[in-house]
């Protein structure tokens, strides 16, 4: 029996205290909120604060963002004021609190427009900034406190008058049961008062339980998982090995794959790096003859084509004796079987092969430049032809630049 007394008269104190702190809480939150709004009217006195840029605050969570506020707004002497107002106590206790806000809230209305600053009674505005403090204060809601319970455990061992009468045994132990379920019921009957509090610190502790239940299961449902997968990577598993074995088997093909594109990548390269080696080679392949035939003096050493007509080389029938204005290279005889050729210096046989360069020095010429129209066209080193039946091949092109 004792330590339900016990039980109960804790769970009051702590009820109350809670009552208590968040009367506390209450009470506090409305004082800040009645300076802030008497801030914010402050600051909508245009002739006295000509500065403020902001008329609310409506980041303003304490005292400390409430200065800062001032400060950006260059209010003056507020700061002071706000300082005042803090050290203002309010009486919290449910009795005296109401009147001590109210007279709070009058000094700090008063710090304001008393005096020579009556005038702020006027602006359109101090009606509704009265009316807010009113409003702030109604909403303060502070309950009775519980009355203190009696220390039951006294009342219980506090002795009775003695009473000699004669009882015999029986009666006896009938009487100490009967006062013993008295002082249960009237314990019943205190618990009451409060029977909602108990019941819902009861509920509380009850989800909590359930709470810690569903967690701890959680917990061992997580290592069960562990353990069984340790288990089976351990064991050998077949379905393991082979999850393994694909995702491996993955990661090569998709490696297998890049190795590939960047082979196809530098077989590329090669292939477009012989073609410009052999481009630029020079393989001179001139036969000598077993004899040496002079050219005849009678026979001109020099020759004139318009074009490679064979692609890679000039036809013997078609080299002419004389130039023109169309024949641009000029082949210079040095045996019977091997020749150097250039670009002719005549002006119109060059503007006629820069009229098409592509078709006219695209296979015979090697250049680093593009051609304009009016270029003149220089022959850097001649080229060399070695004769072939009737086809004088080009076996090295010439190498040219245009000024």
């Amino acid at each position: 029996m004792k330590k339900w007394v016990i039980l109960v008269v804790l769970l009051v104190c702590q009820i109350t205290s809670n009552a208590q702190g968040g009367a506390d809480k209450q009470i506090s939150e409305a004082k800040f909120q009645i300076v802030k709004e008497t801030v914010e009217f402050l600051a909508s006195d245009k002739e006295t604060f000509k500065d403020v840029k902001e008329k609310q605050c409506t980041n303003c969570k304490g005292y400390k963002d409430l200065l800062q506020f001032v400060e950006k707004n260059k209010i003056k002497k507020a700061d002071g004021l706000i300082a005042e107002w803090k050290k203002i106590k309010i009486d919290t206790s449910f009795d005296g609190w109401k009147n001590s806000i109210q007279k709070f809230k009058n000094q700090v209305v008063g710090d304001i427009t008393s005096g020579a600053k009556s005038k702020r009674k006027n602006f359109q505005n101090y009606s509704a900034y009265v009316g807010r403090l009113e409003s702030t204060i109604e909403k303060v809601s502070i309950a009775e406190p519980i009355e203190d319970v009696p220390d039951i455990q006294k009342i219980e061992e506090e002795p009775g008058p003695v009473v000699e009468s004669k009882v015999t045994e029986p009666e006896k132990v009938m009487s100490e049961k009967s006062s013993e379920s008295a002082s249960f019921f009237a314990f019943l009957l205190d618990l009451s008062k409060d029977m909602s509090y108990t019941i819902m610190l009861l509920l509380v502790a009850g989800i909590l339980f359930l709470l810690w239940v569903l967690r701890n299961k959680n917990q061992v449902i997580e290592r069960n998982e562990k353990t069984l997968n340790d288990h089976l990577h351990r064991s050998g598993s077949t379905e393991f090995q082979s999850k393994n074995l694909s995702n491996e088997l993955k990661s090569v093909k998709q490696k297998l794959k890049e190795a590939e594109a960047e082979i196809a990548i530098l077989q590329d390269n090669v292939r477009a790096e012989m073609e410009r080696n052999e481009r630029l080679s020079v393989v001179p392949e001139i036969e000598k003859t077993l004899e040496q035939v002079p050219v005849l003096a009678s026979e001109s050493s020099i020759k004139y084509a318009r074009y490679a007509d064979l692609g890679d080389g000039f036809s013997v029938q078609e080299l002419l004796d004389e130039e023109d204005s169309e024949t641009i290279f000029e082949i210079n005889l040095i045996t019977p079987a091997t020749a150097t050729f250039k670009i002719s210096g005549n002006q119109n046989a060059q503007r006629y092969a820069l009229s098409n360069s592509p078709y006219f020095l695209g296979k015979t010429s090697q250049y680093d430049t593009f051609p304009s129209g009016n270029s003149l066209i220089n022959t850097d080193i001649p080229g060399e032809l070695k004769l072939q039946g009737n086809k004088w091949l080009i076996v090295k092109p010439i190498q040219i630049s245009f000024s």
